[in-house]
């Protein structure tokens, strides 16, 4: 595979990988935060069900992925799959503005402002950046690894031709 493909597949996998973790962590922690609140852990909220579906386009990308042998097979099937998958992600953000939900709309509500107060803001921009550098970090190392990967394999294939 050349190298230009190759980072890109990499960066998929990897940015699917992160998004699967990142989307249950959101949906366990949901869960935990809203029995208390709600007085239940479930409903089939529009943002509840979206984010539940956008995980499983997530889950079955990966297992895709991991069914397909064949590398150039799996780089063309795989990356078809991630680009319609991608659609789930703004379903899940504006999901809340065309269906009535319990969850309220912080971004772009009917204020100019994020109808917040500024501690909250605060609190929120700040999460917003550590997640996000978080997030580089780990995706930087686990293309790493994706890359070493790719060495191995290339040097097995290198091996079983000289042996041939």
């Amino acid at each position: 595979m050349r190298k230009g493909l190759f980072i890109y597949d990499a960066v998929t996998e990897s940015a699917v990988e992160i998004g699967l973790v990142f989307t249950l962590i959101a949906i366990i922690t949901g869960s935990i935060w809203a029995r208390p609140i709600w007085n239940t852990w479930w409903t089939w909220d529009p943002r509840l069900t979206t984010t539940s579906i956008m995980a499983l386009i997530y889950a079955g990308y990966l297992f895709l992925r991991g069914s397909l042998d064949n590398p150039e097979k799996r780089r063309k099937i795989t990356s078809i799959y991630s680009i319609i998958g991608c659609l789930s992600v703004p379903l899940t953000f504006f999901s809340i503005r065309g269906v009535r939900s319990i969850h309220p709309v912080v971004f772009g509500g009917d204020t100019p402002d994020f109808n917040m107060d500024s501690q909250m803001l605060r609190t929120m921009l700040i999460a917003i950046a550590v997640f996000s550098i978080f997030y580089i970090a780990v995706m930087w190392h686990r293309i790493r690894l994706a890359e070493l990967k790719e060495e191995i394999e290339q040097l097995k294939l290198t091996s079983e031709e000289d042996h041939d």
